[in-house]
Parts: C-alpha cells; sequence; structure tokens
C-alpha cells in the first residue's frame, strides 16, 4: 500500500509539471506613429503602428491601441489579433477622434502587446507617439 502511494504522488507531481504551461517569450519591435501631429480639439488623428517578430518562431499577440490626455482620461482605440512568422512584420492602424471637448494638451497615444492570458504568453512591448490638441 505505502509503494502505491508513492508511485502515486510521484506520477501527479510528474503529471503537474507537464501540464502546467511556461510562457513563451517572443522578440518583438513596436514603432508608432500619429500623422498629423497637432490637430484641433474635435478633429481626428491617424495612428500606425509597426509591429516586427524578431524571435525564431511564430508569435501570436493582440495589440492594444490607448490614448491618455492630459487630465487623466483614457480612451480605448482598437485591438488586433495577430499571428507573425518569424522575421515577418506588420502595420496595423487605427483612428484617434478627439471629442470638440477634450483635454487641450499632449495627449499620450500607445501601442501595446501581450496576452497573458493564453498558453504562451508573449512577452509585453510597447511604444508611444504624442498628438498635440489645442
Amino acid at each position: 500500500m505505502r509503494n502505491y502511494l508513492i508511485k502515486s504522488v510521484l506520477a501527479l507531481a510528474c503529471l503537474a509539471l507537464v501540464v502546467v504551461p511556461l510562457p513563451v517569450k517572443a522578440a518583438a519591435d513596436m514603432y508608432i506613429t500619429v500623422s498629423p501631429t497637432t490637430v484641433l480639439a474635435g478633429e481626428w488623428a491617424g495612428v500606425s503602428a509597426v509591429i516586427i517578430n524578431n524571435s525564431s518562431s511564430k508569435m501570436r499577440t493582440t495589440i492594444y491601441f490607448t490614448a491618455v490626455d492630459p487630465c487623466g482620461t483614457t480612451m480605448d482605440l482598437g485591438y488586433n489579433r495577430l499571428a507573425l512568422a518569424p522575421g515577418q512584420s506588420v502595420l496595423v492602424t487605427t483612428a484617434y477622434p478627439t471629442s470638440a471637448n477634450s483635454c487641450r494638451g499632449t495627449h499620450a497615444v500607445t501601442v501595446s502587446s501581450g496576452s497573458g492570458k493564453g498558453k504562451t504568453a508573449a512577452a509585453t512591448v510597447g511604444a508611444t507617439a504624442y498628438l498635440e490638441v489645442q
């Protein structure tokens, strides 16, 4: 009976090691631009981001666009799910519609990635560009 118990515990320990997923650290670079760099409140700005997979394996991730105004208000601009082959790059665009009553000043527009919820969590990377709202 004791031998059976020890074997059962060892089998469960081995199974636990196999079942627990380890995060995969994918190497990625991101670049972001906002055009135009200055708008009047109520106008739109275009946001472009380039994501490059620098790893030797396929990378699956979700990228998120967000903007934060000088008053601290955060606006989600959208997201895209990507699957990039090794060495592949992709251009992703979205729009930033400023409201007529938005805070005047410098708005930070950020693109970030990371899929911490899945079995193959990608490393979190990001880039920020700035938009002047007058």
